[in-house]
C-alpha cells in the first residue's frame, strides 16, 4: 500500500511539474526584440551597404527605423505589399512572422550618423527600442581607395582632357580659316 501511495505522489508531482513547464515555456522560450547589424560600420564615401534587423519573439508588430541625416534609403527586398513605407528619414515596416529585414542605404560623402529604431508588438501590447548604432564614413577605407583608382583610370577622368584638346583644335582650325580668308 505504501508503495502505491509513493508512486501516486510521484506521478502527481511529475504531472504538476510538467504542466508548469508547459505553461511557462512560451514565456521562457524567447524574449521579444530586434537587433541591428551592418554589412560595414565604416563605409566609404557614397558607398551602399546593408542594414539587417533580426527579429525575435514578434509575430505581429510595427517597426519604425530612423536613418541618420545624410544617409539615403536605397531599397529593400522585404515584401512590398504595403508592409514598407518611407517617410523622410523614417522607414516603417509591418512585421508578420518575419525573422529578418534587410534594407540598403547609401552613405554620404563624409561624416557619421546614428541609426535608431523602435518597435510595437501588437499581439502582446509591448513596445521597445532597437539599440542605437553609429556608422562613420571612412574616406581611407579599401573601398574608397578602389573608387579613387577606378575614377582615375575611367574614361570620365579623361573626358575633360579630350574636350580641352578638341576645343583647342577647333579654335586653331577656325583661326586658320580666318587667316586664309584675309589673305585671299
Amino acid at each position: 500500500m505504501e508503495k502505491k501511495r509513493i508512486l501516486r505522489s510521484v506521478i502527481i508531482f511529475s504531472f504538476i511539474i510538467s504542466l508548469t513547464v508547459l505553461l511557462t515555456f512560451p514565456a521562457l522560450a524567447e524574449e521579444s526584440g530586434i537587433t541591428r547589424s551592418f554589412s560595414t560600420e565604416n563605409p566609404a564615401p557614397n558607398e551602399e551597404f546593408d542594414v539587417t534587423l533580426t527579429i525575435s519573439g514578434l509575430r505581429a508588430a510595427g517597426i519604425v527605423e530612423s536613418i541618420p541625416e545624410g544617409f539615403t534609403y536605397v531599397e529593400t527586398e522585404y515584401p512590398g505589399d504595403g508592409r514598407v513605407d518611407v517617410s523622410g528619414q523614417d522607414l516603417v515596416f509591418s512585421v508578420l512572422d518575419d525573422g529578418k529585414i534587410v534594407y540598403r542605404v547609401k552613405a554620404p560623402a563624409s561624416g557619421s550618423g546614428t541609426f535608431e529604431g523602435r518597435w510595437n508588438d501588437i499581439l502582446n501590447q509591448e513596445e521597445g527600442m532597437i539599440r542605437a548604432a553609429e556608422v562613420s564614413v571612412d574616406p581611407d577605407s579599401k573601398v574608397a581607395e578602389d573608387q579613387k583608382a577606378e575614377a582615375e583610370k575611367s574614361p570620365a577622368g579623361i573626358l575633360p582632357v579630350i574636350a580641352g584638346v578638341l576645343a583647342a583644335v577647333f579654335v586653331v582650325a577656325r583661326n586658320g580659316r580666318r587667316g586664309k580668308k584675309r589673305g585671299q
